[in-house]
């Protein structure tokens, strides 16, 4: 956005009074720059990266941001080459990016909407061993840019004990007070590479209407995050999901000031029952130099507003890096946990009701 800062000075001289005004641009020669954003995970079949370029011109520049022509190149030549561990040796195979558009973008941000370009390739056999670099050519020439990463390589879970069966735990038999409800836990094998995993659970149930009609539902809770102090040495550490949090988040609770804390799901009287679908779990793990690039960039909130500035890309902004999703999908609750959904001190009054076999003759079974 161009800046003008005007002054008015008054000038004592011979002749008597004059007002002097300067205006002046912030705005330096302007320079292109590629910005590059994309993220590889071993575990996906389509990796998506975005090339754009940084602009600048004498004018409002959430104008400039809202038009297509301001952000992108007009030709893109793009590759991702294929390197074994030691970072130096190709081991042949590399892929030409494609270019697409994407036409959901939300259109309350600040860039144009709801089309934007993206740039993909397809495999569904990155090796999480290796590293993949991008070296693109843009404008016939004009620019270029380069950057590498290496993968979330050798996460894995380590509880046989939990992770064999299907059901989830979150308390015992008998719950009498809040120190009966359990930690659904479980071991982490931490990756190299890896900074930062992020930890969720999504909930899902069907409900059943009187009119007869129904309706599928799911909420995800995100659980604490947990850093790997040293991304090039895997470790292990413990997880876990607490009980007592499950619940209430579900049906509310009364805080320690006596004040009604809400739950996500609440009573509704056209409802007949409710039904769980299945819990899923999933892991999210960032790589080292994502999780920098998230540090610097978060919005400053103090006084001093200087940002500091991190990237990747030789011959540009932004970053090629890496993350890895691990999801444990279709999840029950235990039986004693199905128990306590449908009649607990929290959840009694949500509807719930238990559709499996081993309930049929409980009181919570569904009708």
């Amino acid at each position: 956005m161009l800046k003008r800062f005007s002054f008015l000075a008054i000038c004592i001289a011979a002749l008597g009074f004059k007002s002097c005004q300067t205006e002046f641009s912030v705005n330096g020669a302007y320079e292109i720059t590629p910005v590059v954003m994309g993220l590889l995970d071993h575990g996906d079949s389509v990796h998506i990266i975005k090339i754009t370029k940084a602009f600048l011109g004498d004018g409002d520049n959430l104008v400039y941001a809202k038009e297509p022509d301001s952000n992108y190149f007009q030709n893109v030549d793009a590759r991702v080459i294929e390197y074994e561990g030691d970072g130096e040796t190709k081991t042949g195979r590399e892929w030409q990016l494609q270019d697409s558009m994407v036409s959901n973008k939300d259109t309350d941000g600040i860039f144009y909407a709801p089309e934007q370009k993206i740039y993909y390739f397809e495999a569904n056999d990155l090796n999480e061993e290796y590293q993949y670099e991008i070296v693109a050519d843009l404008d016939e020439g004009a620019h270029s840019f380069n950057a590498k990463t290496g993968m979330i390589n050798g996460f894995s879970i380590s509880s046989p004990a939990v992770f064999s069966s299907d059901r989830i735990n979150f308390n015992g038999a008998t719950v009498n007070g809040d120190d009966d409800y359990k930690a659904y836990k479980f071991t982490v094998n931490e990756a190299l590479n890896a900074g930062l995993y992020n930890y969720k659970y999504i909930f899902r149930w069907r409900e059943y209407y009187l009119d007869g009609s129904s309706q599928d539902f799911e909420l995800e809770r995100i659980d604490k995050d947990v850093t790997q102090e040293v991304p090039q040495q895997a470790n292990s550490h413990s997880a876990f999901f607490h009980g007592l949090e499950f619940f209430r988040w579900l049906g509310g609770y009364e805080n320690t000031a006596g004040q009604q804390q809400p739950g996500v799901i609440t009573y509704d009287e056209n409802v007949d029952r409710r039904m769980v679908l299945g819990i899923d779990i999933r892991i999210s793990i960032a790589h080292s130099d994502l999780v920098q690039f998230m540090e610097v960039t978060k919005p400053q909130t103090g006084i001093a507003q200087s940002q500091p500035e991190f990237t990747n890309i030789n011959g540009g902004l932004g970053l090629f890096s890496s993350r890895h999703i691990y999801e444990l999908k279709n999840y029950r609750l235990s039986t004693n946990s199905m128990k306590e959904l449908c009649q607990g001190q929290y959840t009694a009054t949500l509807q719930f009701c238990s559709q499996f076999p081993e309930d049929a003759s409980e009181s919570y079974a569904c009708p």
